[in-house]
């Protein structure tokens, strides 16, 4: 018995000599793993914020595997948090061509700490011009690359886009062009035309253009909407919003009007954002967020006389001030869809793909070897 112990306690004390061995973390990791209680060790990600300088990225999911924006891959782990026009979601809700926020941390391989898809609107077609490849939804006029086909909700199939009929419900992500105006890079049709329910959900994100307090209305673009007093006192004209509601009655019905979030919020943070120039107050401005140049700025496919309003651009830069990027490259005359993307590698996935959180591989301890059975003299008799 003796021995056995001693064979079990020298097998033990091996274990745990062996480099590189997992051992359990008494605070709640693993050794090894770098995985700490609330975050990722390597990776920034802490809870309630970023370690050090994160990214923010604002564009449109141009690949999966994990997913690239801006051509820049950003890895989906279980920590990941997804939001879709502010309700919590998963990868699978996540489209080609989606309009998002991506919040990520910047050390070593940029992970994804958040991904917020933001739909331009969704709601009734009100309008369909198949020959200048627009349409019309909630009074917002949306443009169609010649390219871009329309997906199937809970299907992997899509048709083209003269398949579209006025009274199809589709969701909408893409650009904003400025005022009621769009460049669609993803659309899906929620319901065909004849087959709506009574009740459809809408969403439209703009600026308010007008409110009239007397009549309980405001306006976005060419849409005007009742919404509750309380609600529009709080609000003012220029200011971007997004419009909750739905269809019912053969009328449209306003739940509720919220302030659209800033996309770039982290102070420090790398910045990339893919959008249309707009001008207000003096100031340059994409997207909601004002932009500002330096003498250092460096320019791509032109130069600063190329800073036009509703001109499509890429800007890179660090965050100011919560909605101002100090702009440090600014690049002319980009297509969103492949803007600096690496060369496709083989077998590119088309859906995306969450890395899982690294497997504990468990030291193999065999059984203690038995001491022989030893065989016991036969002592004769002596009768």
């Amino acid at each position: 018995m003796r021995r056995v112990l001693c064979v079990w306690g020298l097998i033990l004390l091996s274990v745990v000599a062996l480099p590189g061995a997992w051992a359990a973390d008494p605070g709640g990791g693993f050794g090894g793993t770098g995985i700490q209680p609330g975050g990722i060790g390597g990776t920034g990600i802490h809870p309630g914020g970023i370690g050090g300088t994160g990214i923010t990225a604002v564009g449109v999911i141009q690949r999966f595997g994990s997913i690239y924006v801006n051509g820049r891959e950003y890895l989906l782990t279980p920590r990941t948090r997804y939001l879709v026009d502010g309700i919590s979601g998963s990868a699978k809700d996540l489209r080609l061509g989606d309009r998002v926020t991506v919040q990520a941390a910047a050390e070593g391989r940029s992970v994804a700490l958040e991904v917020r898809v933001d739909h331009a609107v969704i709601g009734r077609v009100t309008g369909v011009d198949v020959a200048e490849r627009r349409f019309t939804v909630l009074g917002q006029s949306i443009h169609v690359g010649a390219h871009l086909s329309m997906a199937l909700r809970h299907s992997e199939q899509s048709l083209p886009f003269r398949a579209l009929q006025v009274g199809d419900v589709v969701s909408v992500s893409g650009l904003h062009q400025g005022k009621a105006h769009w460049l669609a890079t993803a659309i899906t049709r929620l319901y065909p035309a004849d087959a709506a329910p009574a009740h459809v959900p809408l969403l439209l994100r703009g600026r308010v253009s007008a409110l009239h307090l007397d009549r309980g209305t405001l306006e976005v673009g060419a849409t005007r909407l009742r919404v509750n007093e309380a609600q529009l006192r709080a609000l003012q004209v220029g200011q971007s919003v997004v419009i909750r509601g739905e269809y019912a009655d053969g009328g449209i019905r306003a739940e509720s009007v919220t302030p659209a979030a800033l996309a770039a919020q982290g102070i420090g943070d790398r910045v990339t954002l893919v959008g249309y120039l707009d001008r207000e107050a003096g100031r340059w401005s994409s997207d909601g967020v004002f932009l500002e140049e330096g003498a250092h700025t460096l320019y791509r496919n032109g130069d600063a006389g190329d800073m036009r309003v509703g001109g499509l651009v890429a800007i890179a830069g660090e965050v100011k001030a919560p909605g101002v990027i100090a702009v440090e490259r600014v690049t002319f005359r980009v297509n969103p869809m492949d803007f600096d993307l690496p060369t496709l590698p083989p077998m590119a996935s088309l859906r995306p793909v969450v890395v899982p959180q690294p497997e504990i591989e468990r030291p193999e301890i065999s059984p203690p070897e038995r001491e022989p059975l030893i065989e016991r003299p036969e002592i004769p008799d002596n009768d």
